[in-house]
């Protein structure tokens, strides 16, 4: 007698394969959306701080404004960094009138990725944007 083949229980089979991979693909998108954001967001607080950097009147205001203007933007959009570092290069504010500079600002920030629960994802991605402001060379950047 022949034995006749049934497909019984395949599609259990099926889901057990396809489901848990399925899940995976949807984290792994969840986590590229989170690092494109932040990257973005990062990159516009990088943007502000060296533009309000560059119309401060000294080099000591333009660090202090710039850092406070980039961790305002970030606040306001919710991001939190791991760890953030801010770099303002400043110096171009103390040159005398008519004299060309700029200001430049770079900001790293560690995106925290452990909570998707991906295997094989670090547990952050640091992110690093920079930014160059030039300044105005007919306006008086100095205190003195």
């Amino acid at each position: 007698m022949r034995q006749k083949h049934t497909s019984r229980g395949s599609v259990s089979i099926e889901a057990v394969l396809i489901i848990p991979a399925f899940l995976l693909f949807l984290a792994l998108i969840a986590a590229i959306g989170r690092t494109a954001a932040v990257k973005s967001d990062v990159h516009a607080s990088v943007v502000e701080g060296a533009r309000i950097a560059s119309m401060q009147t000294g080099s000591a205001q333009g660090q202090t404004a710039a850092e406070n203007a980039i961790r305002a933007h970030l606040a306001q959009e919710g991001i939190t960094c791991l760890r953030l570092d801010i770099s303002i290069n400043t110096q171009a504010l103390d040159l005398p009138p008519g004299q060309p500079g700029s200001v430049s600002a770079t900001v790293t920030c560690a995106v925290p990725l452990s909570d998707l629960a991906v295997p094989g994802l670090p547990g952050d991605v640091t992110l690093t944007e920079s930014f160059t402001c030039a300044l105005d060379t007919y306006t008086t950047h100095t205190s003195r």
